[in-house]
């Protein structure tokens, strides 16, 4: 049987830089709190004292606190019985339902490390993170779903419930402390191969006491709408779980707009945590359900001053810009905006100053504090700071390096920035080949290598554009191929998708006759442009082609709502909105607009499953009539 990945507390960090440096290693003592900074300490104190509140309702159901820590602690005293010790890595490989919120918290009272892994992702890729992490077991949903080289490491949701029935429901003891990894979360890398980063205890459980300005109470509803996977789920679980509050767990996938009204207007939520494109959509098509939110906590990307603009001439709530990585163990910094007036005329939002505990600072390429308004990178430290990369001491050793001032470690961003005359930090780029897409931290050069590798492809470059109206940035991927022909984009995308997660598919592709070069013989990056997709002079062949042979009277309809959406007027029926352009943020403007007009339930989806005008209108029209059949007299005999 292959051997468990373990966790094991170390000062590893420090560790990796003197061995490489030959430097003294820094004092780094735990922090300390009463409890202590570990998650399952600090969840167990709000289930004294909130055990009868609600912690998850989903539905119909609703799930107290005594109950979900009753839940976990039975299924931590299984994994125990199967061997699960201290720093353990256990995989969870399952959708949003009230069980995963008790797996996460069972692994962690096993003394587990929890290894996050999406559902959504294409085979190949699971299969690359398994390799890297080797969790035992891996809890799922449908052990069927996962590599077959795994499956006899697998553990059924079901079964667990089922084997923890009768067992002692009070609490474990595995000694778990600060400096655990509570999390090995998974990041695109530069060379293709995925970063593992481990998040200690303290990173997260310092969001109970050290949450500052958002002041979460046990009033508060809050929406987990962010991936497992990805790390602003951490966010807005232990925001809620950290103080008593109730989370509302949103349908698999992004949220579409209806689902977003929902929580606002009939499940109450009072704090909603988006990523700033879906922010936008919501803005342009339901900025009304804003106005009984208290706080909406922004992230992922620039914010467009527009979208701030408006949503608070329409609410009360204070909207927060906020920064964070997973290497900071997410949230690091918020800026607080309560009026319109708020969002200055260049259209500059900071993102504020770090939360309690924490430090955020620009420094020169020499690791010497930058002036005002002078650009460096931006650096974090504090109780946020991760354990490092998962068996990659040279990286890590690269990236986590020692305070200037010698109190402690701190963590390269990559992300340039400037201190204001305020004292505010405002991002200006970055300064490798990192982008963020829908809030995504994406490598553009793992994406070139995808690319690179398909077959029928000669060379390849990815590079990230914004959009200039909501800031929104997508990947465009440039390629040659050895016969001079164009591959087509849904080709390009069907093969991507099975190897890359979808934030990582790129939305347009370039064919090129050859790659331009600089004098030295590289890729050219600065000669690589695309027109931007809401320039409306492009119309051409095809879009008039494909108007011209509608099949179908619904297809002008949805034809010119994705055009409205997107701004590609490029267009043709029997192009894939995936192919050519589109993103999922797209997916859910356009199924909330032909949910109004069409009055039939569309989601994002049936959008994705539906991808080109053609299919969709289908889709619609067999819909329709399905609804119109139903509710006939005859139909009901």
């Amino acid at each position: 049987m292959e051997k468990k990945a373990k966790e094991v507390p170390s000062l590893s960090i420090a560790e990796s830089i003197a061995e490489r440096t030959g430097a003294d290693l820094p004092a780094e003592d735990p922090p300390t709190s009463d409890p202590p900074l570990v998650l399952t300490s600090l969840f167990a104190r709000v289930v004294r004292e909130h055990g009868a509140s609600v912690a998850l309702a989903d539905g119909a159901e609703h799930i107290t606190y005594d109950s979900l820590n009753r839940r976990a602690n039975r299924m931590a005293r299984h994994l125990q019985d199967r061997g699960v010790t201290r720093g353990d890595r256990v995989g969870v490989h399952m959708r949003r339902s009230p069980d995963l919120y008790a797996v996460l918290l069972a692994v962690l009272k096993a003394g587990g490390c929890v290894v996050p892994l999406d559902p959504a992702y294409p085979t190949e890729y699971l299969a690359r993170i398994l390799g890297e992490a080797r969790p035992s077991p891996v809890i799922c949903d449908d052990p069927g779903l996962l590599p077959p080289d795994v499956r006899d490491r697998a553990l059924a949701r079901d079964d667990l419930v089922r084997a923890s029935e009768g067992l002692p429901d009070g609490e474990t003891e595995p000694g778990t402390g600060p400096e655990d990894t509570a999390f090995l979360m998974y990041t695109s890398g530069s060379t293709g191969r995925p970063k593992g980063v481990r998040i200690a205890h303290r990173g997260l459980a310092r969001l109970g006491p050290h949450s500052g300005p958002l002041d979460i109470t046990p009033r508060d509803r809050l929406t987990q709408s962010a991936a497992f996977s990805f790390a602003a789920s951490t966010i807005e679980i232990w925001l809620a779980f950290l103080h008593g509050a109730t989370l509302l767990p949103m349908p698999p996938g992004l949220p579409s707009l209806p689902v977003l009204r929902e929580a606002v207007e009939e499940r109450g939520a009072t704090v909603l945590s988006l990523p700033c494109g879906l922010f936008n959509a919501l803005v342009d098509q339901e900025p009304k359900c804003l106005r009984t939110v208290r706080i909406v906590l922004l992230s992922g990307d620039f914010p467009s001053p527009g979208h701030l603009r408006r949503a608070l001439a329409h609410t009360d709530a204070v909207l927060y810009n906020g920064y964070g990585c997973t290497e900071n163990s997410s949230i690091t910094a918020l800026h607080p905006l309560t009026s319109p007036d708020d969002v200055d005329g260049a259209g500059v939002v900071p993102i504020g100053r770090p939360l309690p505990t924490v430090t955020l600072d620009v420094y020169d390429p020499l690791m010497h504090p930058c002036a005002t308004d002078e650009v460096g990178e931006l650096c974090v430290g504090g109780t946020g700071v991760a354990l490092g990369y998962a068996d990659q001491p040279e990286l890590t050793a690269e990236k986590f390096t020692r305070d200037p001032d010698g109190d402690g470690l701190l963590y390269r961003t990559g992300d340039l920035a400037r201190r204001n005359g305020n004292g505010d930090i405002v991002l200006v780029g970055r300064s490798d080949s990192m982008v963020k897409i829908r809030g995504f931290r994406v490598e553009t050069s793992a994406v070139t290598l995808a690319v690179r590798a398909l077959d029928g492809i000669a060379d390849a470059a990815v590079k990230a554009f914004e959009d200039d109206g909501t800031r929104e940035k997508r990947l465009v991927a440039f390629y040659t191929t050895p016969d001079g022909r164009p591959v087509t984009p849904d080709d390009l995308v069907r093969r991507l998708a099975a190897d890359l997660p979808s934030h990582m598919v790129p939305s347009a592709f370039r064919h090129l006759e050859k790659m331009p070069t600089n004098v030295n013989g590289k890729i050219d990056r600065t000669a690589l442009t695309v027109e931007s997709p809401n320039n409306k002079k492009n119309r051409n062949e095809n879009s008039e082609k494909g108007e011209m042979n509608m099949q179908n009277p619904l297809e002008g309809v949805v034809l010119q709502a994705w055009i409205e959406i997107s701004g590609m007027d490029d267009f043709s029926t029997t192009d894939s909105f995936l192919g050519h352009g589109g993103n999922s943020l797209h997916f859910v403007q356009l199924a909330s607009r032909l949910q109004k007009i069409f009055g039939i339930e569309i989601t994002t989806e049936s959008v994705f499953r539906h991808g080109t005008v053609e299919q969709l209108a289908r889709f619609i029209e067999e819909s329709r009539d399905g609804a119109a059949t139903t509710s006939s007299p005859s139909s009901h005999g």
